[in-house]
Parts: structure tokens; sequence; C-alpha cells
């Protein structure tokens, strides 16, 4: 498996030279800012969800522990199956949107790498 994830960051970091080679800066620059904002659009809510329900399930169930919002990954295994079920796909998407919102950043690296290239 460490194998498979090395070979993946080769692929990934020989892509990335291409398309600093071949993909106009602005493009980059405007993909990497789409895809920042986008996914921002989407994760911020549900983050905010997330929190929501994962308060009221800490507080029904009696576990609201002082601070639970700074690690809240951290209370998980204080839910019941079921608040799991609510709550969790809440989590799932806005780290997932996070991910994304990593990515945009990296694609505008990739535009400003490209914009001093490109001169």
């Amino acid at each position: 498996m460490l194998e498979a994830g090395w070979a993946l960051l080769v692929l990934v970091a020989m892509a990335a030279a291409t398309a600093v080679m071949i993909v106009p800066w602005s493009d980059l620059l405007d993909a990497g800012q789409m895809i920042m904002l986008t996914s921002a659009s989407v994760g911020i809510p549900m983050e905010v969800i997330y929190f929501s329900l994962l308060g009221f399930a800490l507080t029904r169930a009696g576990h609201k522990p002082r601070g639970w919002y700074w690690a809240s990954f951290n209370h998980h295994h204080l839910l019941t199956e079921r608040a799991r079920m609510w709550v969790l796909p809440w989590f799932y998407v806005g780290a997932l949107a996070f991910v994304c919102i990593v990515l945009g950043m990296l694609v505008v690296g990739l535009g400003v790498v490209a914009a001093v290239r490109q001169g």
C-alpha cells in the first residue's frame, strides 16, 4: 500500500509539472479559485449543520464535555448509533469540502508558479 501511495504522489507531481508548463497561468488561478469558493460554499453550511447536530446530540445524551467544539471529532464515540447516523454524514461532507479547498489552494499555487515561469 505504501508503494501505491508513492506511485500516486509521483503521478500527481508529474501532472502538476505538466500543468505548469502547458496550462496558462490565468486558467490555473481561475480554476483554483473556483474549486476553493465552490467547496467553501458547500463546506461551511455543512459544518454549521454538523456542529449544531453534534451539540444537540451530546446534550441530549448527557455527555457534552466543556470545550467540545475545539476537537469535536474526539467526541464521536459518545454518540449513540442513531445520533451517529444523523451527525456523521455532515462531518464527512464538510471534511471532503475542506480537502477540496486545500486542493484549490494547491492549484492556485501552481498558477503562481506558472505565472512566474511564463513571465
